[in-house]
This record gives C-alpha cells, sequence and structure tokens, in this order.
C-alpha cells in the first residue's frame, strides 16, 4: 500500500504546472473549472483556486469534485474531496485530496477522427452569466458532425441556426451511430469564426454511458483505419 502512495506521490509531483479541469457534476455550481497544479504536500494536492463569476468558487469542506489532468502523452483522473482553501497568497490555492485512485487514461481516447454523421441537439441551459438575458429557444435542431473523439466532438452548423448555438450552455445530442441512437449531454465551447454558410462549434462532453462510449470508441478504431487506408 505504501509503494502505491509512493508511486501516486511521484506522478503528481511530476505533473506539478500541468493544467487542470475540476468538474462538478450537480449543484449550484454544476460546472467544468479550468486551474493549475501548483503544489503536492502531505498526500494532498495544491491547485490554483477556481472562480465563479469573476469570485473565488465557494468550495465546502468534504465537497467532492472530478479531476482531470492534462500531461503530455496522457491525462490522469481521480475524485477529489475538497479539505480547505487558502486564500491570502500570491496564488490562491485549494487543497483536495484523492477520494479514488489516480487512473492514467491514454490521449489515444481523445484522437479526432473526420465524420460526416447527421446529429440532432437541443439547447438545455445557458451559462450563467448575469449579463445574459436572451437564451435559445427550446427546441430540436440538425447539426452535421464534422470529427469526433472521445473527449468531444466538432460540429458544423448552418448560418440560419447560428441563433440556437450559445457558447458555453449545455446542450442534449442524438447521435445514431451503427444505427444506434446515442443521447449525450455536453457543452459547447467554442465557436469559431462563420465560413462560407456554416459555423464550426467545439462540444465537450460532460459524460457519457459505458455502452456509448464502447459504440463510439468501435467506430472511432473503424475510421482510423479507413482514413489509413
Amino acid at each position: 500500500m505504501n509503494s502505491e502512495l509512493d508511486e501516486t506521490r511521484k506522478q503528481l509531483d511530476s505533473l506539478i504546472g500541468s493544467k487542470i479541469n475540476l468538474i462538478i457534476n450537480s449543484g449550484l455550481y454544476k460546472g467544468s473549472y479550468p486551474s493549475t497544479l501548483e503544489e503536492v504536500e502531505d498526500g494532498l494536492v495544491g491547485v490554483s483556486h477556481p472562480t465563479f463569476k469573476g469570485a473565488f468558487l465557494p468550495a465546502s469542506r468534504s465537497t467532492e469534485l472530478f479531476m482531470k489532468i492534462e500531461s503530455s502523452n496522457c491525462i490522469y483522473q481521480s475524485t477529489v474531496a475538497v479539505v480547505r482553501s487558502a486564500l491570502k497568497l500570491n496564488i490562491p490555492i485549494l487543497w483536495l485530496k484523492l477520494a479514488s485512485d489516480l487512473r492514467k487514461v491514454q490521449r489515444r481516447m481523445f484522437v479526432r477522427v473526420p465524420t460526416f454523421i447527421g446529429a440532432n441537439a437541443f439547447f438545455l441551459e445557458a451559462p450563467d452569466f448575469p449579463e445574459r438575458t436572451a437564451q435559445p429557444s427550446k427546441e430540436w435542431f440538425f447539426v452535421r458532425i464534422s470529427d469526433i473523439s472521445l473527449g468531444g466532438i466538432g460540429i458544423s452548423i448552418k448560418e440560419n441556426l447560428i441563433p440556437l448555438c450559445l457558447e458555453g450552455g449545455r446542450y442534449l445530442l442524438l447521435i445514431k451511430i451503427s444505427n444506434t441512437p446515442i443521447f449525450i449531454v455536453g457543452k459547447i465551447v467554442k465557436i469559431m469564426p462563420k465560413r462560407e454558410s456554416s459555423v464550426e462549434v467545439g462540444f465537450a462532453y460532460e459524460g457519457m454511458s459505458v455502452s456509448a462510449e464502447k459504440i463510439m470508441g468501435s467506430y472511432i478504431r473503424q475510421q482510423e483505419l479507413t482514413t489509413r487506408g
């Protein structure tokens, strides 16, 4: 057991300075928050304190979050629990304790392959920006998936449907792969400049079922082989 803890500590030490995403899956502060791994001390992980609406994200003791650490070759994932905040520092720190094993995910999972799949999208929720009043209407609309990975997808949207796309907004996607419908909830993370009569949109998943991941993973591998051939 001690050897496992030592190995985890070494992994975390080597990742200091890496980008992090802290994900809250439910509640008032549901969302994804960027951060950086700043320190590792006494089995705790110190990250730059994430913000919410320009203020520090409220983080009560024992609150659980999902943490993704990006390295050059892979992504490390773990569930973490809040221990304490240290705000009166040059870099305010949120101290976290691993609540599950630090799992290594190969970046191959996030390799994008080109595709041409039709899908339907439905607006669920707007980002919580005080200055924003107008929201897209609640209706299904057609999109075209231009590339796909197990980390996110690129979407092509016709010009007349641009008003339905809101950066930071949450959407439900209905995708049909190998004649099997898959529902995925995620967020628009980037809207590219308009090109001709369409707009390219970056969409990141909030999560997907195990069965959906298997179907999508199999499709991505097939597309890789086709592209190479």
